[in-house]
């Protein structure tokens, strides 16, 4: 049913599959699969193919195969590539202001309470997280009002570096990042350097292409 009506109203539109992939940012061939019913659309994707069709993404799935609270998104900035975090050797971020590249679509329930610093995005350079479902070059949202637990996966700065790890906070108030690849090594900041400011725990990872997956 998907891939008919996507196929059906980009017809009546006279629009090429070429120029939908282009429009939507996806290669022509990704396309033709959608349309064959070979291949399933992210969210995301599925809700930029409902905006340039003119149409809803209830109409087109049919919400065969998405339920319907999935279906209610939201909007997120993702920042640009001058931006982009790092999951293995931390990036350096002085003096770097955040540009959105992109607006991306997640899950009204997947990102959690929203406060005054809205949900955001970012690119991940680096495999060190690659055990938690984010492989390099992938896209994180980052909730700065979530909360974060023991062995959820964070957003973190290190004086004015930005990296992704797991949390664990000890009883002394120390804090261990540990990877999720055995090719890296877990990284301790006592408690003085979260007092000072040097450690900074930005927000939670509350979605990916995929979600991040807690470690246990």
């Amino acid at each position: 049913m998907l891939g008919e009506r996507i196929r059906t109203l980009r017809k009546k539109m006279r629009m090429t599959a070429t120029e939908l992939a282009r429009r939507v940012k996806t290669s022509p061939s990704h396309i033709s699969e959608i349309e064959r019913g070979e291949k399933t659309p992210s969210l995301n994707l599925l809700v930029k193919i409902a905006k340039e069709l003119q149409t809803s993404i209830d109409y087109l799935t049919g919400l065969e195969g998405f339920s319907k609270k999935a279906l209610n998104v939201t909007e997120v900035a993702l920042l640009d590539q001058a931006s982009v975090t790092a999951a293995g050797k931390a990036l350096d971020q002085t003096g770097v202001y955040p540009v959105v590249e992109e607006m991306i679509y997640v899950p009204e329930d997947a990102l959690g309470p929203v406060g005054d610093i809205p949900p955001f995005a970012v690119r991940i350079s680096g495999e060190s997280m690659i055990g938690a479902g984010i492989t390099d070059n992938s896209i994180v949202v980052i909730n700065p009002n979530a909360e974060v637990g023991q062995g959820d996966v964070a957003l973190v700065s290190i004086g004015n570096e930005w990296t992704v790890k797991y949390i664990y906070t000890k009883a002394d108030g120390s804090l261990e990042l540990r990877p999720a690849n055995p090719s890296y090594s877990p990284i301790f900041f006592d408690k003085e350097d979260l007092i000072s400011g040097l450690v900074k725990v930005i927000g939670k990872v509350v979605w990916i292409i995929g979600k991040p997956k807690k470690e246990f």
